[in-house]
């Protein structure tokens, strides 16, 4: 482990820019209960293309829009403030870093795609455990804003992490090598630059402790949940399995995850698991539209 690496990683998360101020002043006035519906709309509507993109969002069927919302004081009234704080994270978090384009060793792409499939994964999931189910959405959609930081700060090691990582089966063991190269795993360096950006705990607890469960005290259910959304996510990602030892992976896998969740009070089987992997394929499909909504693609 070198320190070194730390120390240039930490300074350099430092130097990042801060996030938008429009999202840092909601961030600020959803925290505050003595905060009005007025001192929402004012901040927002300074930012026509957040304004757009937002009332576009609230009127989704994914964020589960009942009727339409034409205006964005409308859009606060009946959403409220924290899923009005989830839609502006979700809307402005990747904004920042819209720069990064695909090279030869890293396809951005991919990166994009796979943050949200694990936050309709996490969503499922917590839908199906009865759940408020955009914040576990928004949890998974940047659960792994760390490894961006890592790409943008320590170019030369996360390309060295890609060679090294990549002939791994499994795609989300490779926070094993982060820590081993680095010296610090993307999970822990997406949570300092969270800590930076002021978000709230709960979103700091999920993106920080992912990879980390048993560091946690188990009274939230969202790292569990983004650690298993991540999980299906890429099963889902090796399709088609047509490897017998492949598929006893798999099941052991789903050994694991029934094992873990216990713990939380849930009780899950191998065919509750199978089922969510299914819905999670089918959704896929069916919000290609949401996709384009956060990403433009």
């Amino acid at each position: 482990m070198s320190f070194d690496k730390i120390s240039v990683l930490i300074s350099r998360i430092s130097s990042l820019p801060a996030l938008p101020t429009v999202a840092c002043r909601v961030i600020e006035i959803t925290a505050d209960p003595n905060s009005s519906a007025n001192d929402l709309t004012e901040v927002i509507v300074s930012d026509i293309s957040l304004t757009t993109k937002l009332l576009k969002m609230a009127n989704s069927p994914f964020f589960g829009a009942i009727r339409r919302v034409a205006t964005l004081q409308h859009a606060i009234t009946v959403l409220g403030f924290k899923e009005v704080r989830n839609l502006v994270i979700s809307a402005v978090v990747f904004e920042s870093f819209t720069k990064i384009e695909k090279n030869g060793n890293y396809d951005i792409g991919k990166f994009w795609k796979h943050s949200f499939m694990c936050g309709l994964a996490a969503k499922i999931i917590a839908t199906d455990l009865k759940k408020e189910s955009n914040e576990f959405f928004v949890a998974g959609l940047i659960h792994d804003i760390g490894k961006l930081v890592i790409y943008l700060t320590l170019p030369n090691e996360f390309i060295k992490l890609i060679e090294t990582t990549g002939h791994l089966k499994w795609k989300f063991r490779a926070f094993e090598a982060e820590k081993e190269i680095i010296g610090m795993a993307h999970d822990e360096v997406g949570m300092k630059l969270l800590k930076k950006w002021m978000f709230p705990e709960n979103l700091l607890t999920a993106i920080g402790f992912h990879h980390r469960l048993q560091e946690t005290d188990q009274k939230t259910l969202l790292p569990a949940i983004v650690h298993i959304a991540d999980i299906l996510v890429h099963i889902y990602e090796m399709q088609p399995v047509v490897e017998d030892d492949v598929s006893l992976e798999i099941a052991s896998l789903y050994a694991d995850i029934i094992k873990l969740v216990q713990a939380y009070g849930i009780k899950w089987d191998a065919s509750v698991l199978h089922r969510l992997q299914q819905v999670l394929a089918e959704s896929i499909e069916k919000e290609a539209g949401t996709f384009r909504l956060f990403f433009g693609k």
